[in-house]
């Protein structure tokens, strides 16, 4: 989010107003009598008064500088106004933006959205067809897809207002009566759907982010490259919060974010990164102040993984309303050498009913691994020349406050969940926390590829090579690839 603070000041909305020379001469007023807009009212009081709907309009930060009268604008940061506070009695003005993504808040966004139509008559168990009341709603739902009756999943066909049941008691449901005067709420479905897709719905067409601002080639190639096997099973019955649907999409390894100077939103699959992308930072060239902070309260030894709704109609977060549980144990974090105590994460996912099991074991695993000790967050202030650093970006950090238990400093890589411009072009504060994939992970190479050593250092790095089953290491010593 961003807030800019400004002072209100008196003006005489001559290149603003395009009625400013009616309301001089006085023919914009229902008395023809002529003010002098300098007299009444201050800019942002008017401002105010004829433009209420400022919320959800675009804002832009710019940040340059001057030099010799001359204006030079390093970026342009681009949000969305969400409130505009004061003036107050000393003419202090706040303007409120947040990036993009406030248009998927729960308040504002919802998937599937809320059905005006009726069953218009009493339905049996056996019954196929009905009317939509009142006359004329049937326009507002599309030609076929699933819906809900009470607790009852359908499928269906519309013509007008003729509603053509095409399947009764689905996804776990029973048949059931109803009576007239029911609501007959669309349902949201995703069978076998890709989590890029998945997210472009929920964005597009039920948050309102505008489609230029979602790039869809990156997102494919991300997820093709790393979660080509993550495909969705599921269907949202009742009208529920986008940010939610896109938060429980987060838990199987995504994250999304707003780009405020590409006017794009990120899409990134968790997954090891390459040396060259990481961006190094230290005490002796960049940290002007770091701090950390152990956080056990993340801390977990256990995930317990839901799947498979038995019922879609009902709160996804209960338990007995799932067929399937993974528990993966870290045996070591429990025992009396180490923490000697448990601490569970359950994750409820609806989006995996075909089951997913290599998937879930997956995530439940990478889960496990990031969590088994206390995650470390630091916040580090940095200086101006380290603004291109972003969310989701690894950082090496090289300082005196990381070291081994010797003492001697090590790198560490960390992950940036936080960005904030304390002084615009001149400081950037960052939060972040220790990296998933520390260590040298393999990528599967092509036949042609070189034994290791002939392998190049870019090879070495970029690829993967069978290490001696009996010493584990390579013949210079390096240790062996790990895979996900």
């Amino acid at each position: 989010s961003q807030s800019r603070y400004l002072q209100d000041f008196v003006d005489s909305d001559s290149g603003f107003d395009k009625y400013f020379t009616q309301r001089i001469s006085g023919l914009a007023q229902s008395n023809n009598t002529g003010y002098s807009p300098k007299d009444y009212g201050t800019f942002f009081t008017r401002l105010k008064a004829r433009w209420p709907h400022y919320a959800g309009r675009s804002l832009r930060v710019i940040d340059g500088y001057v030099d010799d009268g001359v204006l030079t604008v390093s970026q342009t940061r681009h949000f969305i106004i969400t409130d505009i506070v004061g003036p107050d009695s000393k003419g202090n003005v706040k303007i409120e933006g947040k990036d993009v993504l406030a248009l998927a808040d729960d308040k504002k966004a919802l998937a599937p959205k809320p059905s005006r139509g009726k069953v218009g008559v009493d339905l049996d168990i056996a019954a196929t067809t009905f009317d939509l009341t009142p006359s004329g709603i049937g326009a507002e739902y599309p030609s076929s897809g699933f819906a809900t009756i009470g607790s009852e999943v359908v499928s269906y066909t519309r013509s007008s207002d003729t509603i053509t049941l095409t399947g009764r008691g689905l996804k776990g449901t029973v048949k059931a009566t109803h009576t007239a005067g029911d609501s007959f709420q669309e349902a949201l479905n995703f069978s076998s759907t890709r989590i890029d897709d998945a997210i472009y719905d929920l964005l597009v067409n039920y948050a309102k982010v505008p489609a230029s601002f979602c790039p869809t080639a990156d997102w494919s190639t991300e997820i093709t490259r790393w979660m080509s096997s993550v495909l969705l099973d599921t269907v949202i019955t009742k009208p529920t919060g986008v940010a939610q649907l896109l938060g429980e999409l987060a838990e199987l390894g995504i994250s999304l974010w707003w780009d405020d100077v590409s006017q794009k939103v990120k899409l990134l699959a968790n997954h090891p990164v390459l040396d060259s992308a990481l961006t190094p930072i230290s005490d002796r060239n960049n940290i002007k102040a770091i701090e950390q902070e152990d956080r056990d309260e993340d801390r977990i030894t256990q995930v317990h993984f839901y799947v498979k709704q038995s019922d879609p109609t009902k709160d996804y977060k209960d338990k007995s309303n799932y067929d399937q549980i993974q528990v993966i144990v870290d045996t070591d974090a429990e025992g009396a050498n180490a923490y000697n105590d448990t601490k569970v994460r359950e994750v409820f996912c609806r989006w995996l009913n075909n089951g997913a099991d290599a998937v879930v074991r997956v995530q439940a695993l990478r889960l496990l691994k990031r969590f088994n000790t206390p995650p470390i967050h630091y916040t580090i202030t940095l200086d101006s020349q380290d603004r291109g650093i972003e969310l989701t970006d690894v950082l090496s950090l090289d300082s005196r406050v990381v070291t081994d238990d010797t003492g001697i400093p090590v790198t560490k890589l960390i992950q940036v969940f936080r960005r904030e411009e304390t002084k615009s072009g001149h400081e950037l504060k960052v939060s972040a926390q220790a990296f998933l994939y520390e260590g040298k992970y393999g990528y599967i190479m092509s036949n042609s590829a070189p034994t290791y050593p002939s392998a190049t250092a870019a090879q070495k790095a970029k690829g993967s090579f069978f290490v001696n089953g009996s010493t584990l290491v390579f013949s210079d010593g390096a240790a062996p690839y790990a895979f996900i």
